[in-house]
């Protein structure tokens, strides 16, 4: 009896462990994440959208989060909403498609890229524009990215601008510059 007592309680206590594993793994719900777009702590409003992004990649909801956050006066949040807009597809405003441009005239190059990253996700040709300084830029992954970018949202008539690259003296660059004359010789 004794036995089967303690039989019985490791069971319980192993079936108890199991459960708070199970649970521990569990996405939050949606609506908290979305409660927590709202925190003034940009950290958690970052992370609220990774877990998003994540757990609820079709998720409707978080749109009016994107489309406010894209102004937003706080750096890695608008650098997350810009490249959440791209992930999420959302057709934004001209005003907030210049608000994501914004991020292109950054200091600091990771800005720069994740506006690049989020253009190229958005696909708004009549952001060109906007891109064509960054061909400039002395930053080898902000040429690289621009490269990409300019592959999807431009047409043959860009070739001539990204040519130079085809010489610069990073391999990387020389590369994505010739994959993105390849596929804008491609289209029609």
């Amino acid at each position: 009896m004794k036995n089967l007592r303690k039989r019985m309680v490791a069971e319980v206590s192993l079936l108890a462990l199991l459960a708070t594993v199970a649970t521990a793994g569990a996405a939050p719900s949606e609506d908290k994440l979305l409660r927590e777009l709202e925190s003034g702590d940009s950290k958690k409003v970052v992370a609220a959208f990774l877990a998003l992004e994540k757990n609820y990649p079709m998720s409707v909801n978080v749109v009016p989060y994107i489309r406010k956050m894209v102004s937003d006066s706080r750096e890695p949040v608008k650098r997350k909403a810009a490249r959440e807009a791209g992930i999420f597809h959302v057709d934004l405003s001209p005003t907030e498609l210049n608000q994501v441009c914004e991020l292109l005239t950054a200091s600091d190059p990771k800005a720069v890229i994740d506006g690049l990253k989020a253009l190229r996700d958005i696909k708004r040709p009549e952001a060109i524009p906007n891109i064509m300084p960054c061909l400039k830029s002395s930053n080898k992954f902000i040429l690289r990215d621009s490269c990409r970018t300019l592959a999807v949202l431009g047409n043959k008539d860009l070739i001539p601008s990204i040519e130079p690259l085809l010489k610069d003296p990073d391999p990387g660059v020389q590369k994505d510059a010739q994959d993105a004359i390849t596929k804008l010789s491609a289209k029609t």
